[in-house]
């Protein structure tokens, strides 16, 4: 068994109850989440002691979220490097063993790396920088038929933006174009109130 397999295990329960509690592990998580980095990057992001950091990255790799990737000496010191390492979650199945209080805590997740996303393009002056980006708001009014179908059709339009990053990519290799980074964020939920439905043009 490798070190990683010896790990302890939580439940999906507790991994995400433990980051969420914490401000500085959620903004530690969602820095790994980009790129690899060391106790002494997040520190400086963070205005927190290279110690600190390093506790809140040990214990995401205590939990799986996180893993140690290089070992580098810089300056003589050798720093540690780490990545996120969520597990996704791929099928319906694997959704529905899922608890109530489960589902919300990986929602909640989600929501914390979409809300940091967005606030680094707003800070960078990029949200609005391209003419074709979509942002939009829709209250809708529907059954559980037209709930689902809703949630299908974002789960398609996903996938294609999938394909239609491989085909971006082959075009970039002809061209030379320099590739932009992007975050495709969908998402459909009930409400207590329901919603009037989206209002129809009276042209008359």
């Amino acid at each position: 068994m490798s070190a990683r397999d010896s790990k302890v295990e939580a439940n999906l329960n507790e991994k995400f109850s433990l980051v969420i509690s914490n401000e500085i592990t959620v903004k530690t998580m969602i820095l790994i989440a980009d790129d690899t980095k060391s106790p002494k990057e997040i520190g400086e992001r963070l205005e927190i002691s290279p110690s600190k950091a390093s506790h809140h990255l040990k214990k995401l790799e205590r939990l799986g979220i996180a893993e140690l990737v290089e070992e580098r000496d810089v300056g003589g010191t050798i720093q540690h490097f780490y990545r996120a390492v969520i597990r996704p979650i791929v099928s319906d199945e694997e959704w529905e063993k899922l608890t109530i209080e489960e589902r919300q805590l990986y929602s909640v997740w989600i929501m914390q790396l979409i809300l940091a996303d967005a606030a680094k393009s707003f800070d960078a002056e990029l949200f609005d920088a391209f003419p074709g980006n979509h942002l939009s708001r829709s209250p809708l009014l529907v059954d559980r038929q037209g709930l689902a179908e809703v949630a299908d059709l974002q789960t398609g339009v996903m996938r294609k933006s999938f394909e239609i990053v491989a085909k971006a990519t082959e075009r970039r290799l002809k061209t030379g174009e320099e590739g932009i980074n992007m975050i495709s964020a969908m998402m459909c939920f009930a409400v207590p109130e329901p919603g009037e439905g989206p209002k129809l043009r009276d042209d008359s």
